[in-house]
């Protein structure tokens, strides 16, 4: 693979990873499912979601009342071939629960988390797509 489809596959799916949290923030769960394959994978926690259907399960258990601003940066693709790739990143996550103010803000404060995304991607005849998402979690803050 020469030196200009490594870049294009590696802009490709740190475009995904990217897309995955803007989806997430603005709880777009139709585009989030859309860019994984029907036979994805989702972790958490330990926790596995399979396919599409698996997916939306889990991102319909997210409270409806809270709002997270998902912040990824450091986003490392290490590209296998032409079909494949693997991905990783750290990403902190602010989150607030309860009403925003008039203006529409939350009250600003740490992150909540420090999550470390792995994602092993694919290319279809729709383009590249996430196989899998594992969120591994590095730093939580304290309860309370």
């Amino acid at each position: 693979m020469d030196a200009l489809a490594r870049l294009t596959v590696e802009a490709e799916c740190t475009r995904l990873m990217n897309r995955f949290n803007w989806a997430v923030d603005a709880m777009d769960y139709d585009q989030v499912v859309s860019l994984f394959i029907p036979d994805c994978i989702f972790s958490r926690a330990d926790k596995f979601f399979h396919g599409h259907a698996g997916l939306r399960q889990s991102l319909n258990n997210r409270p409806s009342d809270r709002t997270t601003r998902h912040v990824i940066s450091n986003i490392v693709i290490d590209v296998a071939d032409a079909d494949h790739a693997r991905g990783k990143a750290y990403c902190l996550v602010f989150g607030h629960r309860g009403p925003l103010s008039p203006e529409g803000e939350a009250t600003l404060s740490a992150p909540d988390s420090l999550i470390v995304p792995e994602a092993k991607f694919v290319r279809t005849g729709e383009g590249w797509r996430i196989a899998h998402w594992n969120i591994g979690l590095s730093f939580r803050k304290p309860a309370g």
